[in-house]
């Protein structure tokens, strides 16, 4: 059986919690170190029926990506989350940007998922830089996006010309178009951009990719849990079942 503690260190090897941004609230979060369970669930964000799960399931600690407190609390209401993990005796952990730029992370695991072998990223950004293996057009490799993340949609500006070069920006990431642009990319996946990032890489003949931001982080989820059972091989990790995409697409 695992505790807290024990999985904080692992997490903390893999994506140490120093390398997160400063505006970031990352580790244990909810509970104690000492929390023991015989099941640890996974999501990338932790809401009021992944609790529910984890409590029918007798599960004591979750590991979301997304901080069950991101911003400091003055009010602890009685339907909020964190109040509903305390009242069922849940510890959380949660890994963020850490994560994101961690070797076995969000980030890289987005390039690989896509098809897109790394470059490595950069030291102030949130950003991956790579390579297709083949040029591509912007349609195509929309096509090989949306089939590779099982995405129900997503957003995308063409490009003249192929595509060879890509910068990757999970989650939030579209303020990276920036620093990709810089970099030389033909190419930006994130999932989330605003209006005036996309003019601007439009301008650049920079292809855009927004896939959303669950389906741009959720494949960490069942890989993390890979990665916890074979270290800690008398627990079960599980990704939660009520850890899915509330967005809907037609």
């Amino acid at each position: 059986m695992v505790t807290a503690g024990q999985i904080l260190n692992y997490i903390n090897e893999i994506a140490p919690f120093d390398t997160a941004m400063s505006f970031d609230n990352v580790g244990l979060l909810i509970g104690s170190e000492d929390q023991t369970s015989e099941k640890v669930l996974l999501a990338l964000d932790i809401t009021s029926e992944v609790i529910d799960e984890a409590a029918a399931e007798g599960v004591k600690i979750i590991i979301s990506h997304h901080p069950i407190i991101f911003n400091p609390l003055k009010v602890i209401e009685k339907d909020s989350i964190s109040y509903l993990a305390v009242k069922n005796d849940i510890t959380v952990i949660s890994a963020h940007t850490n994560l994101d730029i961690a070797n076995v992370g969000v980030n890289n695991t987005l390039a690989e998922s896509v098809g897109v072998v790394s470059e490595g990223g950069t030291d102030s950004e949130c950003l991956l830089l790579g390579e297709l293996e083949e040029e591509i057009n912007s349609d195509k490799f929309a096509n090989k996006i949306k089939s590779a993340l099982s995405c129900h949609g997503l957003r995308y500006s063409r490009r003249k010309g192929t595509i060879k070069k890509v910068g990757i920006s999970c989650g939030a990431g579209g303020s990276n178009i920036f620093a990709a642009a810089s970099a030389g990319a033909e190419a930006f996946v994130t999932g989330e951009i605003k209006h005036h990032e996309i003019l601007f890489a439009n301008e650049r003949n920079i292809a855009v990719f927004d896939i959303g931001h669950f389906r741009s982080e959720d494949m960490i989820i069942p890989k993390l849990a890979l990665l916890l059972g074979k270290e800690f091989r008398d627990t079960v990790f599980k990704q939660a079942e009520s850890d899915t995409d509330k967005m809907m697409y037609i």
